[in-house]
């Protein structure tokens, strides 16, 4: 298990522990919208959603990387299969 995964975890413990110990009733407010929850609802409400938007960002991020990778290892194989300016063949390692 990675150290971030344990730390994650004892985050999201720390979080719950929290949250269940506070469960007095809350009013959220946001611009126009408003609901009435608990304070223990609230908080891992937004840990949970923290957690999916970090996950999403790192999903795009990673795909990005690997388009980029298939470009550049499509690239490298087009640059190695063109016979080399001065030899007429492609560049070989003994």
């Amino acid at each position: 298990m990675s150290v971030f995964t344990v730390f994650a975890l004892l985050l999201f413990a720390a979080v719950t522990v929290f949250a269940l110990a506070n469960p007095s009733a809350v009013v959220l407010r946001f611009a126009v919208w408003e609901v009435q929850t608990t304070l223990a609802l609230a908080t891992i409400g937004a840990a949970v959603l923290g957690g999916l938007l970090v996950f999403i960002s790192g999903f795009v991020g990673q795909q990005r990387l690997r388009s980029r990778l298939r470009e550049l290892q499509a690239r490298l194989r087009d640059l190695e299969s063109q016979p080399s300016a001065a030899g007429g063949r492609p560049n070989q390692d003994p």
